[in-house]
């Protein structure tokens, strides 16, 4: 095997391990919480929510049995790797994606506002000749707790931002997974 498609399997196994690690040292109400929240925001809720019910009845009336937490927890964590098989990004737990309006085009800092760097970004595309068709928007964000923020700049037309509204509900996730770290 090459060692490229080695080094993609160390990566993948060694983020396994420390999803599978950082689960186990959660306490099983704020695993249950996140997991909640994320079945919530992915529209899956009503098809968990008995066993999510059955799991805080059992935590809440098993407030001193480490035993039932542990069991809780296992049950928790063995839903969460059963949903990222089916391809969900269950590490985004609690986050999720809100557009709020507009901003004045007035608070940019520093040398290029946005256009000058949307110019920059498409000739960087054209350049690597991965230029495909799109829109852009322009876009303000921010994140407030768990929850990213984004705007409409003055620059944004109220129509590009009334087709992102249209856009963002079905596709919060991959959005939410393609921005988390920004």
């Amino acid at each position: 095997m090459p060692a490229s498609r080695r080094h993609e399997g160390n990566a993948g196994d060694l983020r396994k391990l420390i999803n599978g690690v950082s689960e186990s040292f959660s306490s099983a109400w704020r695993l249950l919480s996140d997991t909640t929240n994320y079945l919530s925001r992915v529209k899956l809720l009503e098809e968990y929510e008995q066993d999510l019910k059955g799991w805080r009845d059992r935590l809440y009336h098993s407030r001193n049995d480490s035993a039932a937490a542990r069991e809780v927890r296992e049950a928790v964590v063995a839903l969460r790797r059963a949903l990222r098989l089916q391809g969900y990004d269950i590490r985004l737990g609690s986050k999720d994606l809100v557009l709020e309006g507009f901003r004045n085009d007035d608070a940019i800092a520093g040398d290029s506002n946005h256009n000058e760097l949307a110019d920059y970004l498409e000739q960087q595309l054209r350049a690597r000749r991965k230029l495909k068709p799109y829109r852009p928007h322009y876009l303000w964000y921010r994140w407030r707790d768990n929850v990213l923020i984004m705007s409409g700049a003055a620059s944004e037309t109220e129509e590009q931002f009334e087709e992102l509204k249209k856009y963002v509900p079905d596709r919060k996730e991959l959005l939410l997974r393609k921005l988390k770290d920004i």
